[in-house]
């Protein structure tokens, strides 16, 4: 499902007027006939039940007053349009339907008072929010400000046009943001619906088809999509009755992970991506903890041991022989585990720089990166083969040289510069979990829940992408479809276990079920 931000909605819309002739008036009409008929469905029948439908100066507004109109002439409503900023600047086209919901004899009133509007709202059976739509920048004016906050205060089921006033392109809310019972976006979602905190604020999520033509909401130039089960079901290589197959069709992986104390961290990873379907696992660890994995691992995984430093993290020695190890997979996830020493470090720069296979860099690995000069941009992007890195936040604000606030503050730069800056695919982990080329597609993942927000989920996911980096042709897509079936594997967990219970071992003994679920 394609995403758009405030910017390309507007160019679309012009392009849509100009190019193809389709006057914006029309557009606006198209989106009040759907708003209206979504208010029917939702919180119909309306006879006789009071809506009051708060509108801003912009186009936004226009499309809720002449919802208005239609909710009254159709649905029979009795509708009251609040003005919440005077409209002797408004758009034209708002404009145009303001004159005709007075010809039409529909109540309009400017608000003077804010309590006097409260008290109005209370009484309303559905509030329609159609103040500020995309492109907003800040906090909203005060007039929209104080509208923003009645419609809050009103306690009754909000209905927002387009976006929840008041949130950015960002998912970031302004002071203050509408909270919304249900959005009905036009068009193409927007961006900002599904970051947090906008994917809380804007309810349940509709999309409204206004008559754009399929060449402009399928255009090319849009590269950011919200993941879905379909966009795995076509990537994944699907496995039937019949066909040829055996260990060697779906992918050898490498696990290179684990150090004394953080065992755990490896054979999490390593169930990931068993799980997953890959054709052949075998774990890398210290030759200080060779013997417990060899306990611990699952029957299915096979261990390789690497030599050990004084600490009993992965020594350089070893050097040579782990990347004859890694040189025999398809794909090598690094990182669960190693620690952060001086020991490891010299390990780790090799490894990153030398290993000539798809490489999935995790949690130490990426702490150590952080430690160069350069945050370890200048390792990562001169490899010859392709990279993923999966920082969560903290992570994230190391390798770019920012506070995690200043990465949580706009998720999307953050992640969007790290896949330049470093020349891999990068996964920004959190609520709604962002993947980023540096070729410009951006993937909003649509999958997992609080749940998951334990000790070793990170690892799973490791070994999950490790596994599909094997498997599908192209890292993005490998590496969104990891993030998705992760997720989906955490949601199936939470429906057994319940979000408190669950840990991260559950997790990778869902992810077969979340594989079957994208076929369904």
């Amino acid at each position: 499902m394609k995403l758009v931000n405030g910017s390309q909605m507007r160019g679309m819309d012009n392009e849509v007027i100009e190019k193809y002739g389709l006057p914006g008036i029309v557009l606006m009409e198209n989106a009040a006939a759907q708003v209206a008929a979504e208010i029917d469905r939702r919180y119909g029948p309306l006879i006789g039940k009071r809506i009051s439908v708060v509108c801003g100066k912009g186009n936004n507004g226009g499309d809720g007053i002449a919802a208005a109109r239609h909710l009254v002439v159709k649905y029979f409503a009795d509708v009251i349009i609040w003005l919440a900023e005077p409209m002797d600047k408004a758009s034209p086209d708002t404009g145009i339907n303001l004159m005709v919901a007075r010809n039409y004899g529909i109540t309009v009133e400017s608000i003077a008072d804010i309590d006097w509007l409260i008290a109005h709202l209370k009484a309303s059976h559905v509030i329609v929010d159609a103040i500020l739509g995309t492109g907003v920048e800040g906090n909203p004016r005060p007039a929209a400000a104080a509208a923003i906050k009645a419609v809050n205060e009103g306690g009754r089921p909000v209905v927002s046009i387009d976006m929840p006033s008041g949130l950015g392109d960002t998912g970031a809310a302004g002071s203050p943001t509408v909270k919304a019972s249900t959005t009905i976006t036009l068009a193409l979602p927007k961006m900002g619906l599904f970051l947090y905190p906008g994917i809380d604020l804007a309810g349940d999520l509709i999309v409204a088809d206004i008559s754009f033509p399929p060449a402009v909401t399928k255009a090319e130039h849009i590269t950011t999509f919200a993941i879905e089960a379909s966009d795995i079901a076509r990537w994944l290589p699907k496995r039937s009755a019949g066909r040829d197959s055996n260990k060697g069709k779906f992918g050898s992986v490498a696990i290179i992970a684990g150090s004394p104390g953080f065992g755990g961290a490896a054979v999490l990873a390593s169930l990931g991506a068993a799980r997953t379907g890959a054709g052949l696992v075998t774990l890398g660890v210290p030759e200080s903890i060779f013997m417990a994995m060899m306990t611990r691992a699952p029957e299915p995984i096979m261990t390789h041991q690497l030599p050990s430093s004084p600490d009993g993290s992965f020594d350089v020695k070893g050097i040579d022989d782990a990347l004859s190890f890694v040189d025999k997979r398809d794909s090598v996830a690094f990182g669960p585990g190693i620690g952060t020493g001086d020991a490891v470090r010299d390990f780790a720069k090799r490894l990153i720089a030398e290993c000539k296979k798809p490489m999935i860099i995790d949690a130490d690995a990426l702490t150590l990166l952080s430690k160069e000069p350069d945050h370890g941009a200048s390792i990562v992007s001169s490899r010859s083969a392709p990279t993923v890195l999966t920082p969560h936040p903290g992570e994230m604000g190391r390798l770019l040289g920012l506070s995690t606030a200043e990465v949580q503050d706009d998720r999307l730069a953050a992640v969007r510069e790290a896949a330049s800056r470093f020349n891999a695919i990068v996964v920004l982990k959190g609520q709604a979990s962002l993947v980023a080329s540096p070729d410009g597609r951006l993937a909003v993942n649509t999958t997992g829940n609080p749940g998951m927000a334990g000790g070793g989920s990170g690892d799973v996911l490791t070994g999950v992408a490790g596994a599909l980096l094997g498997q599908i042709d192209d890292p993005f897509q490998a590496t969104a479809a990891a993030v998705f079936l992760h997720g989906k594997a955490g949601d199936l967990g939470t429906e057994s276990i319940g979000m408190a219970g669950l840990i991260s071992s559950d997790i990778p003994g869902k992810v077969p079920a979340a594989i079957a679920s994208i076929y369904v």
